[in-house]
């Protein structure tokens, strides 16, 4: 399959085309990235909640460790500050599951913003790219024969500008029915052209 036409002014056409795609690939990673950091910096304040509860309550238990000893109040004080730590604990595990989905939102936003674009516009420039590739690889085909030739001269009477056309011939259509030689190659070439593709090599002559 032709990747990219024989002609340098189309072929430079396509090799523009596909650096504009992969600039946009690039700049929709980065966007993505840039997404996800932004959505992930909400999860500062959960994660720094979380660092001091669960510093809180591994205090207050140590607290009430030591709180256990103590004559006459020690167990009622223990039981208040392993409440207390248990608490604190209950409080870092729920900042914890808030930072989690904070991190999973972050990573679904930074995916969508890099990959609904590049895909949307992949899909559109493969499905130029092979529509080209199959119509090149037919016209290429067709040129190497004098049926086929005409077919391409015709192409080139239903598709090309009329001023295209006349510099070929004064009265195109008329010397295409009458299948002149000259006209008709010189139409499918015009065609081929258009196509950026040249004639097979044993076609040439």
């Amino acid at each position: 399959m032709l990747l990219y036409a024989d002609r340098p002014a189309h072929r430079s056409r396509q090799l523009a085309a596909d650096g504009a795609w992969l600039l946009l690939v690039v700049l929709s990673v980065v966007a993505g990235r840039a997404v996800h950091g932004a959505a992930a910096s909400v999860a500062a304040p959960a994660r720094g909640f979380s660092a001091g509860s669960r510093d809180l309550a591994g205090r207050l238990s140590a607290a009430g460790d030591a709180a256990s000893g103590t004559p006459l109040i020690g167990d009622d004080l223990a039981d208040v500050l392993g409440s207390s730590a248990a608490s604190a604990s209950s409080l870092a595990r729920a900042a914890d599951a808030q930072v989690r989905s904070a991190l999973e939102l972050a990573t679904l936003l930074g995916v969508l913003t890099a990959l609904v674009p590049i895909a949307l516009v992949t899909a559109v420039r493969l499905l130029q790219r092979v529509r080209w590739a199959r119509a090149a690889r037919r016209a290429r085909g067709l040129s190497a024969s004098p049926a086929g030739e005409r077919v391409l001269a015709l192409r080139a009477l239903q598709r090309r500008a009329p001023e295209q056309l006349l510099a070929v011939h004064p009265d195109p259509a008329a010397a295409w029915q009458a299948q002149d030689p000259a006209a008709v190659r010189a139409l499918a070439d015009l065609e081929l052209r258009a196509l950026g593709v040249d004639r097979p090599t044993a076609a040439r002559r």
